[in-house]
């Protein structure tokens, strides 16, 4: 998935954003092997098949040489463009599921380790672990829990004095805002406000 792609489009417009998204494909496509695959899902979001881990060459090392394409400019409208990519990985080892049902658990798990690399400041890539999949459903439930929150007013702010040192007198105040979750409690920015801005809700 492009990092901050929406960017692009909001401010060189949707054609410019299209002929970047061919450009990439491009750089992706020599970045694979002919037996590899690489497809657009839609929007900014990509996928590769990688045939038997690429003759030894594992997965990881395939998406380090795409984050390394992408570092060059992109040329639009006669300005540079920079675009990064996080990437999420998952393997198979032919003993699970096959047919549509196994496609779509690869390309969620794939989805849920690229949402984690995006948590962790995007421009790199994160390998699918079980473990994950608890944070993917924890991240849904507080997904909609927000929304709810919204809805219901469950938000409260808080106003901080700041206190001139020397004279004793207040300067101002800093806002704070605290969610108060019926089932959690005092919910703590650093805990929703990243989930807030990437959904639109903040």
């Amino acid at each position: 998935d492009l990092d901050d792609f929406k960017t692009i489009n909001d401010s060189l417009g949707h054609a410019a954003g299209d002929r970047l998204l061919g450009e990439v494909g491009e750089r992706l496509r020599k970045c694979l092997r002919t037996p590899d695959t690489a497809a657009r899902l839609g929007g900014d979001e990509f996928a590769i098949l990688l045939e038997d881990g690429g003759e030894g060459v594992g997965a990881a090392d395939v998406a380090a040489r795409i984050l390394t394409a992408l570092e060059a400019p992109f040329q639009l409208d006669g300005k540079e463009v920079f675009i990064r990519a996080s990437i999420g990985i998952a393997t198979s080892d032919g003993r699970r599921t096959t047919g549509p049902e196994g496609a779509e658990e690869l390309l969620r798990n794939a989805d849920v380790a690229m949402f984690i690399a995006k948590e962790a400041g995007k421009n790199r890539y994160q390998i699918f672990e079980p473990k994950m999949h608890d944070t993917a459903l924890r991240r849904l439930e507080l997904k909609a829990d927000l929304q709810r929150a919204v809805d219901n007013a469950e938000f409260d702010l808080h106003f901080q004095p700041i206190i001139q040192l020397a004279t004793g007198e207040i300067e101002g105040f800093e806002a704070l805002i605290r969610w108060n979750h019926p089932t959690r409690g005092l919910v703590m920015p650093n805990d929703f406000v990243a989930l807030a801005e990437e959904t639109g809700l903040i």
